[in-house]
């Protein structure tokens, strides 16, 4: 769920200039420079001509995928929910999508089918946890883990679901197009972990706005909220719901190759951060400290407040591969503090191992800051952004930096010439191998590269900035294509410009290259770090042009 308020802010701020928290209670009161470009990439993001039948509008839904086929479960099919006092107008059971789609992005065909309880086998209580949204959920070998979520149960009141789905994918796909069985045959449901201490037992699945992650035979539920009642305006309304925030990393395990088999508790953040206080975010996984695999929470929302408006949380947590969160000192200068894009979008992680760096990359939505003309904008009502947003992380040193790239949604426009605003609560669609985590290889992009779809989301016309348009559930389909940026080959960390920095990279590397990282520095690709690559790299001294 999301709070707006409407202002109108006057400052504007160049893109390397900082801005300061006006009128919000952020996290920190500045900001990091946002860098112009500076990347080992290149991000283009084009409009899918879709010539079959219309696609399904939805956003804050979960994706499963099976070979070329795709499906979309739950979310909600309206734009963004109102803000009154009477929660059935905000979220009227109308809005919640009880029709699973199907898509198949090879010869771009798709299909539909309603959810009732004659052609599903299910109860009422079973579909409308399968129609809830902004669930927790990852699909592995077929099959794709469903949590929480928030709807209407069959007793009419609105709640945070406390199961767990397990979807067999290319079941659901067989039921979507009419081949006889029942969706009860190609879904399981499961309580929380029998093995859970008595004090998570009743409400371990029971989140919302969280997101699943994937660490070898773990499933992580990261943040997220426990959101029990009728959602209702936070700003003069009668409280009508109770809010928890989990601020925790829940984590389980599960077998899905075995249908009999039962999720099995195995640990939960013992004292939970009050930084950790976020819902409706991006994470994704990562690489971390250690050389393991785990996650990163970027800027999310929202901070504790009693008067004014909401902030946003601006420094990023790390979640270890332990399960453990970190979170780097918000007065330490070298802190990531963001402003842009700070709700969920579309998302995913760029990871090189010969740079051994993670690049976050999130396609629009909602942020603290965001491009108004050219010129950065803040606006403590979190309005809509087209933008590509990178954020580089390196976890052994700690280096963080984000970037824009000069990338965004293409314009298009609505009959009256509206700008339209895509990407918040979108679904991101892999149209590469990743890993079983959900990475993605920088290092294997050699030529432009189709390597995702952007499905869905909120739609809005316009910016939400002087005052709100229109939302909808989008159907809009996009691909993200990325491509090696090109750059002068003495330039070893994607700056722009050959310096002292890459010199000390090449000293630190010299030698036999043993260690794939190491061959970044080996400049002419002889398998040694020496003279010839020092010469190379000098010879590029300065600017790259």
């Amino acid at each position: 769920m999301f709070h707006r308020t409407h202002v109108f802010c006057t400052a504007l701020a160049a893109i390397p200039l900082l801005s300061s928290s006006v009128l919000a209670q952020n996290q920190t009161e500045d900001l990091s420079p946002l860098i112009q470009g500076q990347t080992p990439f290149n991000v283009t993001i084009e409009q899918i001509d879709w010539k079959s039948d219309p696609l399904g509008t939805v956003h804050s839904a979960a994706v499963g995928q099976f070979e070329s086929q795709a499906i979309i479960i739950g979310g909600m099919s309206a734009g963004m929910h109102d803000f009154t006092c009477d929660a059935s107008d905000n979220f009227p059971s109308t809005i919640f999508n009880h029709t699973i789609y199907m898509i198949n992005v090879e010869d771009q065909t798709t299909d539909a089918r309603l959810m009732n309880e004659k052609n599903t086998g299910l109860t009422a209580d079973q579909i409308a946890s399968i129609a809830s949204t902004n669930t927790l959920y990852f699909e592995v070998d077929g099959k794709l883990l469903v949590v929480g979520g928030y709807g209407i149960n069959a007793s009419g009141d609105y709640v945070t679901f406390d199961s767990l789905r397990v979807v067999n994918v290319p079941g659901v796909i067989g039921w979507v197009s009419g081949d006889g069985s029942l969706l009860a045959d190609h879904v399981t449901f499961h309580d929380p972990p029998a093995n859970t201490p008595s004090d998570l037992a009743d409400d371990f699945f029971t989140v919302t706005g969280g997101i699943m992650l994937k660490n070898g035979d773990e499933y992580w539920l990261c943040l997220g909220q426990n959101f029990q009642g009728g959602y209702t305006d936070g700003g003069g309304c009668p409280a009508t719901y109770d809010q928890v925030y989990t601020k925790s990393i829940r984590r389980f395990r599960l077998d899905v190759g075995d249908p009999d088999a039962e999720p099995e508790f195995i640990g939960a953040t013992a004292e939970p951060p009050t930084w950790a206080r976020r819902r409706d975010l991006n994470i994704l996984p990562a690489r971390v400290p250690g050389g393991e695999t785990g996650g990163v929470a970027l800027a999310g929302v929202f901070t504790d407040f009693t008067d004014g408006y909401p902030g946003v949380w601006t420094v990023p947590i790390v979640i270890n591969g332990d399960g453990t969160m970190t979170m780097d000192d918000p007065t330490d200068p070298n802190a990531l503090r963001q402003g842009f894009n700070v709700y969920n979008s579309g998302r995913l992680t760029l990871w090189s191992e010969a740079r051994q760096e993670n690049w976050f990359l999130t396609f629009g939505g909602l942020g603290y800051q965001v491009l108004l003309n050219g010129d950065l904008y803040p606006d403590p009502t979190i309005p809509y952004s087209n933008d590509v947003h990178a954020v580089r992380y390196k976890p052994e040193s700690n280096e963080w930096s984000q970037h824009l790239l000069g990338a965004a949604y293409p314009d298009i426009y609505n009959s009256t010439g509206e700008l339209y605003f895509h990407g918040t609560e979108s679904l991101t669609i892999p149209r590469v191998a990743i890993t079983p985590e959900g990475l993605y290889d920088l290092d294997a992009i050699t030529e432009p590269t189709v390597i995702a779809w952007i499905y869905g989301g909120i739609l809005s016309t316009g910016q939400a900035i002087v005052t709100s348009g229109e939302t909808f559930a989008s159907n809009y389909l996009f691909k993200v294509i990325v491509e090696p940026a090109e750059t002068c080959i003495g330039d070893l960390d994607h700056n722009g410009i050959v310096d002292g920095a890459d010199l000390a990279i090449v000293l630190a590397y010299w030698g036999k290259v043993t260690q794939p990282k190491r061959a970044i520095a080996d400049l002419n690709d002889d398998g040694i770090v020496n003279g010839e690559d020092l010469t190379i790299l000098l010879g590029d001294w300065g600017p790259c042009q």
